[in-house]
């Protein structure tokens, strides 16, 4: 794997590590809680001191529906999952999926606390779905595909697709969203997850980027190119690092309840941020998430 980021969590606190390279070390605390999805849980976050007064009237951003298709078979969750996994990947790299098949995301009989990976990828319709995706996924059962191309600046779209799935499909009490080149201590997250939480709602923490490094980039060139016309401030609201972030299923909730009326930047976790800070979602600087070691081989 050409890059590792690694999610470790000890008895009451979780630490990402993130190597890409030879860069530097970065760790962080973090404190959340157990929260079980109730059948009104809708209402109970929607009736908190959430306002959309600031957004849209008009929808104009993410159309969920089209990003599904029947003729595809979708994964299935099991029942009772304390946390989802989702997993950014692409159609040409089976090698990083089997390496998080056969390592941290490997199935284990009678889990104690039930949890799930599944991997997204963009693979549009109109060509046809992938003969060898078919195949993959009749083996393993656990691709999410969406009708987008597949490709960086859609990443935002292949995020907010993996997470709408989910809260349609799947019964969970959090949503991880992490990279094919990262590797999560599943087993100690999820029991920290039920055993050691605090933190019922309004769940969104990861690796945040401090003042001065959110700036929005202008140069046409790069891939975080986003126009003045589609985002008018120079800095971004305070984001968590799209190598991993965890969310409440209710703090999810209110980010795709706005997605579907703000356009859609290409550029993934500070999209997520600039969803939170319309409903009134502060993202917690993290516990003991590491992003990057400049001793690490890989």
């Amino acid at each position: 794997m050409s890059g590792m980021k690694i999610v470790f969590l000890s008895r009451c606190v979780v630490v990402l590590f993130c190597a890409s390279a030879l860069t530097s070390l970065l760790i962080i605390k973090m404190i959340c809680s157990k929260y079980v999805l109730q059948d009104d849980s809708y209402y109970r976050w929607k009736q908190r001191s959430t306002s959309f007064s600031k957004l849209s009237e008009h929808k104009s951003g993410v159309d969920f529906i089209s990003l599904q298709n029947s003729n595809y078979k979708v994964p299935i969750c099991e029942k009772d999952n304390v946390l989802i996994i989702l997993v950014t990947s692409a159609l040409w790299h089976l090698e990083q999926r089997n390496t998080i098949r056969n390592t941290w995301a490997k199935k284990q009989q009678h889990k104690k606390y039930p949890w799930q990976t599944f991997f997204l990828i963009g693979h549009p319709w109109v060509d046809g779905i992938s003969p060898e995706i078919v195949k993959e996924q009749e083996l393993f059962g656990d691709i999410l595909l969406g009708n987008y191309a597949d490709f960086y600046r859609n990443l935002t779209v292949k995020v907010m697709h993996g997470l709408w799935w989910t809260l349609k499909d799947c019964e969970a009490q959090y949503i991880l969203k992490t990279d094919d080149d990262c590797f999560v201590n599943s087993d100690r997250l999820v029991r920290f997850l039920v055993e050691h939480n605090t933190v019922r709602y309004d769940l969104y923490v990861g690796s945040v980027f401090a003042p001065g490094k959110r700036q929005v980039i202008r140069d046409p060139q790069s891939k975080w190119y986003v126009s003045r016309e589609d985002f008018r401030e120079d800095e971004y609201p305070p984001y968590a690092s799209g190598i991993g972030y965890l969310l409440s299923v209710d703090a999810a909730y209110r980010i795709l309840t706005a997605a579907q009326y703000i356009p859609v930047l290409p550029v993934e976790d500070a999209y997520v941020g600039i969803l939170a800070n319309k409903v009134g979602l502060s993202v917690k600087s993290s516990g003991r998430f590491t992003k990057y070691n400049i001793n690490w081989r890989h």
